[in-house]
């Protein structure tokens, strides 16, 4: 029987982010499941002492209650953390990997990867020192990954709710920023298959954690032409051929 595949959505997106995604993948035939993370959808809010732990704990009781074993993990993004530190936990259960534009800070703290590194720090300290302004501090991070001038065409409907996802995404870039395991623990027992995909007009640091991880996990990386970051969102004929050709031919 074919595994399931797991959508895991990055930063002030939640599985909505994957419909037109889950929808492509569940016509040609797949069993889809998106999950969202702590803080989104009707996941529950972040707590006080919020860790990886913490969002890694309601990930697997979420997969554990759908009752998924093994299965075939899509992450974007800060949600390729994320699935990261999961498989960790989950082993074998985790039989292929496809990577999207990946952020994972803790392997840019090597020699080599100043430069991504920087990227990463000069975000977080854009989007602390916007709060507590919470629409400038999501004005931040929008922009940052999507380019000036984004943020002044999504309409006061997605500000106010990106606005009030500046608590959760504040917990999320500090956790990710503290996080100090290396690309060695996140890479052992490589999954049968992993592919990396980033986008061609992406930022440094998805461009260099992808070739990072790629590499430690003997995958394959798909550069998607003329994209930036928000792959799932901006690219999904892309992403649905980048998963469908890491299923089990």
């Amino acid at each position: 029987m074919a595994e399931p595949v797991v959508l895991l959505h990055g930063s002030a997106n939640g599985a909505g982010s994957w419909r037109t995604v889950a929808t492509a993948l569940t016509q040609a035939g797949k069993e889809v499941f998106c999950p969202d993370l702590v803080g989104y959808g009707k996941a529950p809010k972040a707590s006080d002492a919020y860790s990886i732990d913490e969002e890694i704990a309601h990930l697997v009781a979420e997969l554990d209650r759908q009752w998924i074993d093994r299965f075939h993990l899509v992450a974007h993004s800060l949600g390729s953390m994320m699935g990261l530190h999961a498989r960790r936990v989950l082993g074998a259960r985790v039989a292929r990997l496809t990577l999207l534009d990946p952020v994972v800070v803790s392997i840019l703290r090597v020699p080599g990867e100043e430069a991504a590194l920087a990227e990463m720090e000069a975000q977080y300290h854009r989007f602390m020192d916007a709060l507590p302004d919470q629409a400038a501090a999501a004005r931040a991070f929008v922009e940052h990954w999507s380019g000036p001038g984004t943020w002044d065409v999504l309409g006061d409907k997605v500000h106010a709710i990106l606005a009030g996802l500046a608590p959760k995404l504040r917990v999320e870039m500090t956790a990710a920023r503290t996080d100090r395991t290396p690309l060695s623990s996140l890479a052992e027992a490589p999954p049968e298959s992993t592919t990396v995909v980033v986008g061609e007009n992406t930022l440094v640091a998805p461009r260099a954690v992808g070739r990072l991880l790629a590499g430690a996990l003997g995958g394959k990386t798909i550069v998607v032409p003329g994209a930036r970051h928000m792959l799932p969102i901006t690219h999904p004929g892309a992403v649905v051929e980048a998963v469908l050709a890491n299923e089990p031919s």
